[in-house]
């Protein structure tokens, strides 16, 4: 198990390369839903989406929820490709998500699961576009109908679309090319 996990944080930092020429960014996603979004570049390679907004899960059974939703992404980033005037980026991780499930009968959300996309990074305009897919599993705490709680389990996903304002990064921070 030892030598499994060295060989895979070993290939995934030879690859590493510094992901994009901005700290913070700021913007909108859109998908199963719409709300802000912040992005903050840890590392290079890592970084922190949070979310705050309006979601739903397309469970497509009984079970569903929809919201005030809380996603919080981790992700490691690395280079995908270049061209003249932009930078495409690929990202993969986990998400936790917590909110108030407004959809039935009110109660909270609580989820966690995987979350991996692209990002395209303008070079000569600070915007950066991102297309991401995250399948995960929730549980949904809510009041029963005929009175009572209930948590109702169940497989979600989304897909989503997000477009942000970058901030630049101070300078020294990370690598100009």
């Amino acid at each position: 198990m030892k030598r499994l996990l060295t060989l895979l944080f070993t290939v995934l930092f030879s690859f590493s390369v510094i992901a994009s020429d901005y700290k913070y960014s700021i913007g909108v996603v859109g998908g199963l839903g719409l709300g802000t979004q912040f992005k903050v570049m840890m590392t290079p390679n890592f970084t922190i989406i949070e979310e705050l907004g309006y979601f739903t899960c397309p469970n497509g059974g009984t079970s569903a929820y929809g919201g005030l939703i809380d996603n919080a992404v981790f992700a490691y980033q690395g280079k995908a490709a270049e061209g003249k005037g932009i930078e495409l980026s690929w990202f993969a991780g986990g998400q936790v998500k917590f909110g108030y499930d407004a959809l039935v009968g009110g109660g909270g959300v609580f989820g966690f699961g995987g979350a991996g996309g692209i990002e395209a990074n303008m070079k000569n305009a600070p915007i950066a576009f991102s297309f991401d897919f995250r399948p995960g599993y929730a549980f949904n705490f809510t009041n029963a109908w005929g009175g009572g709680w209930a948590i109702a389990h169940m497989f979600d996903w989304s897909i989503n679309l997000g477009v942000r304002y970058t901030f630049p990064s101070p300078k020294g921070a990370q690598k100009k090319k």
